[in-house]
Formats: structure tokens, C-alpha cells, sequence
């Protein structure tokens, strides 16, 4: 029986995603299985081209890249898992069969949202932890004679006191890039929302337009705003700590406002489907 509260339910809520959880627990196996292969391949691939001529390393080259190919893939996985948070509503059995489920509006959003944002994350560190050491055992067995092949550590990406920075060069690079992403996952499941079929393709397509026509825009007014004037100066660096600080809470507030869009734009469509 559903509980009387007609918000949210604790009980009713973690029942809701053990539901979740459970129901696809294959796909999601599935999935998390790709992006393992995929790195796999790819970190493997780049074994091979920087152990060949190599033989005692005084640092793995690997090391690096698989910290770039780490942030840039999983910022790619993170908006294709966004993008899948309303999946269920491409269909009407599945509209029918997600619009019977004994939970609110609010329930159903947050315990996908969970599902494909929060948990997607633990799932994504596993695949890259397993592909890395993968790449290990692989090149250590293809190039026994090369000494020093280890496997990537991520706390390596918050050294930057110690002059051996290899992606981030402070605290506020972190924050910037977390809250960049915060916003672009955000983006996707806002886009889910509003198209559940092929909601990757169309939200990225929307992206783009929306990108361009912002630098058309900002361009003119800059052209504008420095015609007839020579003493301007434009002395902005986003990489500043205070710049960085201030774009990263623009960043949060924007994502904020997409996942609270989202909610009442999910909310809407199920009012229309059970019309």
C-alpha cells in the first residue's frame, strides 16, 4: 500500500531503488561492460606503442595519458548515462508500466537520477580500475623485458604541490572541473526529459546550437563594446583561482536549475500520460 505522504517516503523511496536496481541490473552489468572494453582497448593499445622501445622506465608514460582518457571519457559516459534517465518513457508499455509504480513524481526522478548520475560514477571507477590493471597484466606479459609498468593511481590527479602536476595545477582546476561536468550531466538529463527516444543525439545537436549561437552573440557585443575604444583591457583568465571560484558556482547553479527543471518537466509528462 502506498504511503499517505504525497511528496516523499523514505521507506517507500529506498524500496523504489532496490526496484531499480534489481529490474536492470543486466543492462546496467551490460553497460558498465562496454566502457570496460572500450578503455581496455584503448589503454592497451597505448601500451603497446609506448612499451615497444622501451626497456627500464623511470615513469610510466601510460600513467598520464590513462589520467587524461580517465576525465575526458568519463565526462562522455557521464552525459550518455544522463541521457538515459527517462529510457523507460520511450515506449508506452514502458510509460504505462514506470506511471504504475506506487511512488510520487518526486520518488521516481530522484531514484533514477540516483541510478544514472551517483551510481554510474562507482560504476565507471570500477570499469577503469579493472581496464587499467588489465593493461598491466597484458603489457607486462607482451613486454617482459620492460621494468616499471604500473598501474594508475588516481590521487595522482590532486598532486600539484610537489611540482609534478600532471592534469590539475590547484584546488580550483578540481572545482571547476567538477562543476563543469555537474552541468553538461545535467544538461543530458534535462534532455531525457524532454526527448526520451534518441535523447544523446538530440540533446548534444541542442547543445551545439545553443553553443554557437551563445559565441555569435558574445562575439557581436565584444565587437561592439571595443569599437572606437583602445585602452580596454580584457584581462579575464578562467584558470585564476577567483575566476575559477566564481565560474564553477555559476556552473553549480546552473546544474541546480536543469536537474530542478528536469523534475517538473518529468513531472508534466507523466500528468499527460495518464490523461
Amino acid at each position: 500500500m502506498m504511503s499517505k505522504n504525497t511528496f516523499f517516503d523514505l521507506h517507500r523511496f529506498i524500496n523504489l531503488c532496490r526496484k531499480e536496481m534489481v529490474e536492470g541490473w543486466k543492462v546496467n552489468l551490460l553497460r558498465m561492460l562496454l566502457m570496460y572494453g572500450a578503455l581496455t582497448v584503448f589503454f592497451i593499445f597505448m601500451g603497446f606503442i609506448d612499451y615497444e622501445r622501451a626497456t627500464t622506465l623511470m615513469k610510466d608514460p601510460v600513467v598520464e595519458g590513462s589520467l587524461r582518457v580517465f576525465l575526458v571519457a568519463g565526462c562522455i559516459y557521464g552525459c550518455i548515462s544522463a541521457s538515459l534517465i527517462m529510457e523507460r518513457m520511450k515506449t508506452k508499455a514502458g510509460r504505462f508500466s514506470f506511471l504504475m509504480l506506487p511512488a510520487t513524481s518526486f520518488e521516481k526522478y530522484v531514484a533514477r537520477w540516483l541510478v544514472f548520475t551517483v551510481v554510474f560514477v562507482v560504476a565507471y571507477l570500477v570499469a577503469f580500475e579493472l581496464a587499467d590493471y588489465t593493461r598491466v597484466v597484458v603489457c607486462s606479459l607482451s613486454f617482459p623485458d620492460v621494468k616499471g609498468i604500473t598501474p594508475t593511481s588516481l590521487r595522482l590527479l590532486f598532486l600539484w604541490n610537489d611540482g609534478n602536476e600532471i592534469v590539475y595545477q590547484s584546488a580550483s582546476d578540481v572545482l571547476i572541473s567538477v562543476c563543469s561536468y555537474l552541468f553538461l550531466q545535467s544538461f543530458f538529463v534535462l534532455g531525457s526529459t524532454v526527448w526520451p527516444k534518441n535523447a544523446f543525439l538530440k540533446t548534444f545537436a541542442t547543445g551545439l546550437g545553443l553553443f554557437f549561437t551563445f559565441l555569435f552573440i558574445s562575439t557581436l557585443l565584444v565587437k561592439a563594446l571595443m569599437q572606437g575604444s583602445t585602452n580596454v583591457n580584457w584581462n579575464f583568465n578562467l584558470l585564476d583561482a577567483e575566476n575559477a571560484y566564481v565560474a564553477s558556482c555559476i556552473f553549480f547553479v546552473l546544474a541546480l536549475f536543469n536537474w530542478i527543471l528536469a523534475y517538473f518537466r518529468f513531472k508534466e509528462s507523466e500528468i499527460i500520460n495518464r490523461m
